[in-house]
């Protein structure tokens, strides 16, 4: 598998910088919450603010997760799994569709070794 420079895909390059900024939320959250991080702190606050719309679909998982206190959110875990996989695949998409297009970089790869 060919690896391109990531200056000449600037939208695969937000998409790992968007994929790597969602999953440091989550895990976050799912550390503040596994350490009972109280929401009416203001950084933890504002961590739950920004994450809370994006986990609440998968709260169907853990109907009786506790509003309060020390618990594993397995929507939180999940959604991070997700995620990373998502993005894995949206990489790949754009590196294939990258290469089937006869990009000028696809033809120059980037050796991970020395």
């Amino acid at each position: 598998m060919r690896l391109f420079p990531s200056r000449q895909f600037p939208a695969t390059t937000w998409l790992i910088w968007l994929t790597g900024a969602l999953e440091a939320l989550l895990l976050a959250r799912l550390v503040a919450r596994a350490l009972a991080a109280r929401p009416d702190n203001p950084a933890f606050g504002l961590l739950y603010g920004i994450t809370g719309p994006l986990v609440t679909p998968f709260l169907a998982l853990q109907p009786d997760l506790p509003p309060f206190g020390a618990a594993l959110e397995w929507p939180t875990l999940v959604l991070a799994l997700l995620a990373l996989l998502g993005g894995f695949a949206l990489w790949h998409w754009r590196s294939r569709r990258a290469t089937a297009m006869g990009h000028p970089a696809s033809h120059t790869s980037v050796s991970s070794q020395g």
